[in-house]
């Protein structure tokens, strides 16, 4: 009973009995390893796991690349993207200058937002937008400066103001957080960081004698991830130049800016004098700012040399919205001034009209009166595309003696608004002088006037000096030539540069200029006046050396 348990186990599970239908037996299903212990086999779950363990390292993997590789390469993507758009606001400025220079308008795309490329398994940020806007108006001032002529009426030392706006990219990146906001002024592009700013150009507001800047105008406010198209339109063009000297005190120029003042004193190293010299070709005596570095300059002004011409470039363009015209604010003479006519003569006349810019403004009606005998009738009353309208003064069909006539042109009230013109209508029958002026010449019989003639001019000077020989022949009958006088001028302003004395009868003598008065152009202009104080002129333009 208790010798042997073979009796306990079923018939059909002996150790060594196959089971007639090949399967294992339940023995064997259950046995394994040594000493015929019982357990389940595993053999099954090792692969299962494996997998599992694989996929749960790929999507550590995938996490990690999400937070650290994918904002890298965004990153990367967006500091690339801001070189663009700096380029594109430095593109700006640069046809800006253009338009106000032909009159002709252009379109600038910047490229303000940036969409990132798809990435299989990762997830992108929504789409950067940059704001591409214009600044608040803020005032340039240029004082104390003078010009020759009509235009003197408006350039007469008295301040004279302009507005203009800045226009700036501010971006807006989910990575690169220290992206500077990038601004181009009137006169300068930059990058404006929190707390210094870089500079991605040269200053184009100062060169020498040369001032330029094109104002900026209109309202302008865009925040997208596309590309933002801006449209420049000509305000104030084409332009011109106008040739300005001080008064008694030193041309000034005020300019809003935001760059602090230690970048303007590098910016303005090669132009910066505070001595003075008017010999090395620097004319910026002082650079002050309302604001001391390491803060935003605020208002800069700069002071010029005294004794020096310069010459003004001025204009301006539209960014946006809200621009409206620009008036006239000065009338100029462009021909018909200081000529003389015969009797049943007439003359044309030609003015332009300009505004407070120096350019010409077109669709402005001008009308005309005279002061003397003879009448002033309108060819083209209202201006031209370059600002120009056209009259004719008609002389009387008689006169008794030479008579001197002041037609006038005029768009409003104030000496600025009006031109004058000096015309001497000659006597035909020889009759008596009855005034000065600017004569035909003649020879010297009975009823004739004094002249003076300049009949040669011989450049004799050298790479540092113009210096010209001028003979002069005068006609004095009766003795009634006082005293000649011989000047070397400035054609655009009149200024004297120098001065001679010439014996009545005529003779040759020097006129020279040196150094920073040098010009490429000079009138010689010779003046002959009589004991009564009348005057009789000749004059010739001959070229100079100088810049």
């Amino acid at each position: 009973m208790f010798g042997s348990n073979a009796t306990d186990r079923p018939a059909n599970d002996t150790p060594s009995a196959a089971r007639a239908d090949g399967n294992p037996s339940l023995t064997e299903r259950f046995r394994s390893g040594r000493n015929g212990e019982y357990h389940e086999t595993d053999r099954a779950v090792s692969p299962v796991i494996g997998a599992i363990l694989m996929f749960a390292l790929l999507l550590a993997l995938l996490a990690l690349l999400q937070t650290t590789a994918i904002p890298a390469l965004n990153e990367g993507l967006e500091f690339q993207h801001n070189e663009r758009v700096q380029t594109d606001v430095g593109a700006v400025d640069r046809r800006s200058d253009r338009v106000a220079a032909t009159g002709t308008s252009e379109t600038v795309s910047i490229e303000s937002g940036l969409r990132y490329p798809p990435r299989l398994f990762f997830v992108n940020p929504p789409p950067a937008a940059g704001t591409v806007r214009t600044t608040d108006p803020r005032m340039i001032e240029i004082a104390n400066a003078t010009a020759a002529g009509e235009t003197g009426d408006y350039w007469n030392g008295t301040p004279r103001t302009f507005e203009t706006r800045s226009l700036e990219y501010v971006p807006d990146y989910n990575e690169y957080g220290n992206a500077p906001v990038t601004v181009a002024e009137p006169w300068v592009v930059y990058d404006r960081f929190d707390e210094t700013a870089a500079t991605r150009a040269e200053q184009d507001l100062v060169d020498g004698r040369r001032i330029e800047f094109v104002a900026l105008a209109g309202e302008r406010s865009v925040s997208r991830p596309d590309d933002v198209s801006i449209d420049i339109e000509p305000t104030s063009a084409p332009t011109r130049t106008v040739t300005v000297d001080d008064g008694n005190e030193p041309i000034t120029l005020t300019i809003p800016t935001r760059l602090p003042a230690d970048e303007w004193k590098t910016l303005l190293a090669d132009e910066l004098d505070p001595a003075g010299d008017p010999d090395d070709d620097r004319y910026v005596t002082a650079i002050d700012c309302q604001q001391a570095p390491p803060d935003p300059c605020g208002q800069l002004t700069l002071t010029l040399e005294q004794g020096a011409t310069y010459e003004l470039r001025l204009g301006a363009v539209a960014l946006g919205s809200g621009v409206g015209d620009v008036d006239a604010a000065y009338l100029t003479d462009i021909e018909g001034n200081a000529t003389a006519i015969p009797e049943s003569g007439r003359q044309r006349l030609v003015v332009e009209a300009r505004d407070r810019f120096d350019n010409p403004v077109s669709g402005v009606h001008v009308t005309g009166s005279v002061s003397g005998d003879g009448t002033v009738r309108a060819v083209d009353s209202v201006t031209d595309a370059e600002g120009r309208a056209t009259f004719v003064y008609d002389a009387p069909d008689d006169v008794d003696g030479t008579r001197d006539v002041e037609p006038t042109l005029r768009i409003g009230d104030g000496p600025s608004r009006e031109t004058s013109f000096e015309i001497r209508v000659m006597d035909r029958d020889g009759g008596p002088n009855t005034g000065g002026g600017s004569g035909d010449g003649g020879s010297s019989g009975p009823g004739s006037e004094p002249s003076v003639t300049i009949t040669d001019v011989v450049a004799t000077g050298n790479s540092g000096q113009d210096r010209y020989d001028v003979t002069l022949e005068t006609v004095a009958p009766d003795g009634t030539v006082d005293s000649v006088d011989l000047q070397l001028r400035n054609p655009t302003t009149g200024r004297s540069l120098d001065s001679a004395s010439v014996p009545p009868g005529g003779g040759t003598v020097t006129v020279s200029t040196q150094g920073n008065s040098r010009l490429s152009a000079y009138r010689i202009v010779a003046t002959a006046t009589d004991a009564d104080g009348n005057t009789w002129t000749d004059e010739t333009t001959v070229g100079g050396n100088g810049s």
